[in-house]
């Protein structure tokens, strides 16, 4: 696999996972859900933390890609 091909892959990739975070806190949040007490704005600044440590990651270890 090239090194365009799975930059694109991983991409698609990192967006699919923020997604996922964010429907995720978006149901745990919900009146009479698990986490109904958490402020919604906090899972949905942690989902955006985690994308961006995820994306820095990534970007490294493509950078050690040969």
């Amino acid at each position: 696999m090239g090194k365009k091909s799975m930059e694109i892959g991983l991409s698609i990739g990192s967006v699919l996972v923020l997604t996922a975070m964010l429907i995720m806190v978006n149901l745990l949040t919900k009146p009479g859900a698990l986490f109904e007490t958490i402020p919604q704005s906090y899972g949905f600044v942690a989902s955006l933390v985690m994308f961006v440590l995820m994306v820095s990651g990534i970007g490294v270890k493509l950078a050690i890609y040969k």
